[in-house]
């Protein structure tokens, strides 16, 4: 993908993310069986709290899912919309076992981490660190598929393995698997971007919950989240499917590091 489309699909996807932020942050109250099924992995690390870092965190819904089902943790939430990470912070704040901190990096930005350095809680004040943490397990979740390029996706993915002691755990979005969002899917054109630059299973949706907005979304299918993972140096120790009316809807995969 040349700079120019990537960089265009890029500031849509800010553009969309700080238009849609508080209709966002609504429809991602609650948590999935998928979400759920990550806890034993974290569980099996046998810390008492371990470090978690959670890349693209949203509104930090992950943190309140640890509080919920007791388990303790270090959590840190990094995104790159400041709205989000208030609403994270703001609703974090008070939980019990679950020590937040919510950091603002642009993910494409290939200096992102260097915000983990003295990271700065949105909202509360800053603490600082000498040197770039590493963490007992890495998330990231429906955030790989917003980033527009195979190099892009597989830049973050390093990126994430290097900050990760123990398994790094992703989730990607599988809309083209289902009807309903096929149905939906916006010419490449009316979103302003010339379909001859894009890569297989790029694609546009619409937001219609309390405006109106365009974004760009990746398709990560098993055989490319299996080409990253090889190409990141990283084994695959499980992958499953959950969620949705379809109960197929997001495909997660818990990596492990290969030496």
């Amino acid at each position: 993908m040349n700079r120019q489309t990537q960089a265009t699909l890029l500031s849509l996807n800010r553009e969309f993310y700080e238009r849609v932020a508080p209709h966002f942050d609504a429809t991602r109250q609650g948590w999935t069986p998928g979400l759920c099924a990550i806890l034993p992995h974290l569980r099996a690390l046998g810390k008492e709290k371990p470090a978690v870092l959670d890349v693209g965190c949203g509104n930090g819904r992950f943190a309140r899912l640890l509080a919920h089902e007791g388990t303790a943790a270090s959590y840190t939430g990094v995104d790159g919309n400041g709205a989000l990470l208030q609403l994270g912070w703001k609703a974090t704040r008070d939980l019990a076992g679950v020590d937040c901190h919510f950091v603002r990096a642009d993910l494409a930005d290939p200096r992102w981490q260097d915000a983990l350095t003295g990271r700065r809680e949105e909202g509360a004040g800053s603490s600082a660190t000498t040197e770039r943490p590493q963490y007992d397990v890495v998330l990231c979740l429906a955030t790989m598929q917003h980033l527009p390029g195979y190099a892009l996706r597989l830049r973050l993915l390093r990126d994430i393995c290097r900050l990760s002691a123990g398994p790094v755990i992703l989730s990607f979005w599988q809309f083209l698997s289902s009807e309903r969002f096929r149905s939906k899917l916006i010419e490449p054109e009316e979103a302003g971007v010339d379909s001859s630059a894009l890569e297989p299973r790029d694609a546009f949706l619409p937001w219609r919950q309390g405006v109106e907005a365009v974004r760009y979304v990746h398709q990560v299918d098993e055989a490319e989240l299996r080409q990253l993972a090889a190409d990141a140096d990283m084994s695959v120790v499980r992958v499953f499917r959950a969620d949705g009316m379809e109960d197929n809807l997001n495909l997660y995969a818990v990596l492990a590091h290969t030496r």
